[in-house]
């Protein structure tokens, strides 16, 4: 267990035996005496079908004829990103931003291998995923003479790269750190500096396969030390899944109808969970990750569980009046009488999950990972996801608190960074 995961289970500790955090001023009071004008019902909105959502899928490399008119049903036309034209043809590096790099540097590259190790074993996910990395692979390797390896590594991940970092014997060229570890390794001097090879290669972080404001996060005295893919994976974005059929027994509009209407609130998602405070059998709202919970809280807030200031390094913000608020919020979900969520700290994943698969709990936070772990079961069918309110907070680097994997170059390769980064930059492009 990490000094900041002790730290939060220590403060969700306190909170539960006594309230000794008392929050200050006026961003930091919470009116847990919600009214019933807070809950929409049924029969208050129903211009849209239960369950119904809006989803955009960022274009892809697929070239298109120029004269086939874009599908308006077809969410891949839906969003056309930065580096793309209309047809979804990939932007060439020339008039990329990202593309500035000289023609003396392009030819250094041939012969070039850049080597990624990610913090999981299954490294493309699924098939689909599988095919496109491995085109855009075998097209950047075609234009610039160099060679491409992924791998995946799960067991004992930190340990080992904590390991190799302090060895300075990396035998990867990229590494993703977990949001909690990367401090550590920023302290200790084990990650290179990202500006001489931005100045030469003209990546900036600011292309839409960047999440661009987490390079201020990661921009420490004048110098760059990583980067955060934009990505799911990479910012854990986070969801209410809920059970359609519990909340219409109490007569709730569907969260995903009110998300789309803007009326999806974090005031209406509390007080659908507290009506089955009551329910001996369901809990309203369910989590498997109190700390990712927490961090969405304190967005709430307009605060962040991380910060960084110019010329120190990332660290918790467990000292900050809003973050004690978030935990007090927390701490009043989850106990005594207010208590209407449940939090599993010391229960696997798979316990949570199948709490909510056997209609345990009528809303269950959690990621992506969770949705695609829900698919094909016999809840399949009555599951309905909605955002994480967000109205309250303000939006941070990862616009949750908390970034799960910052990507990052060791130090023992900062004379190859430049080649690396533009490599694996123009494979973001290519992919993206």
């Amino acid at each position: 267990m990490n000094k900041f995961t002790k730290l939060i289970a220590l403060a969700l500790a306190v909170l539960t035996m006594v309230s000794l955090l008392v929050a200050c001023g006026p961003d930091d009071k919470e009116d847990t005496t919600t009214t019933t004008s807070a809950v929409t019902t049924l029969k208050d909105d129903v211009s849209t079908k239960p369950g119904e959502t809006t989803t955009t899928k960022k274009g892809n490399n697929k070239k298109q004829p120029n004269n086939k008119k874009p599908n308006k049903n077809s969410i891949e036309d839906e969003v056309v990103p930065p580096g793309y034209s209309t047809h979804g043809e990939l932007i060439s590096r020339t008039t990329n931003r990202a593309g500035a790099a000289s023609d003396k540097f392009v030819k250094s590259l041939k012969g070039f291998t850049l080597k990624i190790l990610y913090p999981w074993e299954n490294i493309y996910g699924d098939s689909k995923c599988e095919k496109y990395a491995k085109d855009s692979i075998n097209s950047v390797q075609k234009e610039y003479n160099v060679k491409i390896v992924e791998e995946g590594q799960f067991n004992r991940y930190n340990e080992n790269l904590a390991s190799e970092l302090s060895a300075r014997k990396c035998d990867y060229h990229v590494y993703f750190a977990q949001g909690g570890f990367f401090p550590s390794y920023f302290e200790k001097g084990y990650v290179a500096d990202l500006r001489p090879a931005m100045v030469e290669t003209g990546v900036d972080f600011n292309d839409p396969w960047y999440i661009s404001d987490a390079k201020g996060f990661l921009n420490i005295d004048g110098k760059q030390y990583g980067w955060i893919p934009y990505e799911d994976e990479y910012t854990t974005p986070h969801f209410i899944i809920y059970n359609k059929k519990l909340l219409a027994k109490k007569r709730l509009a569907d969260p995903a109808k009110l998300a789309k209407q803007g009326k999806w609130t974090w005031a209406v998602m509390e007080k659908y969970a507290k009506s089955f405070k009551d329910d001996k059998t369901v809990d309203g709202f369910i989590s498997v990750n109190h700390l990712n919970l927490l961090a969405n809280i304190a967005d709430q807030y307009g605060t962040s569980l991380t910060k960084v200031s110019r010329g120190a390094q990332p660290t918790t913000n467990i000292g900050d009046s809003k973050v004690k608020s978030a935990l007090t919020t927390l701490g009043k979900w989850t106990t005594g009488k207010q208590k209407w969520c449940e939090t599993y700290t010391d229960k696997t994943w798979t316990y949570g999950k199948t709490q909510f698969q056997e209609g345990k709990a009528a809303m269950l936070f959690g990621s992506h990972d969770a949705i695609q772990g829900l698919r094909g079961t016999s809840i399949q069918k009555d599951i309905g996801v909605a955002p994480f309110p967000t109205e309250k907070g303000t939006k941070n680097y990862t616009g949750i608190s908390e970034a799960s994997f910052i990507a990052f170059i060791p130090n023992v390769w900062q004379k190859e960074a430049s080649k690396i980064l533009f490599v694996r930059n123009e494979y973001y492009r290519y992919n993206f």
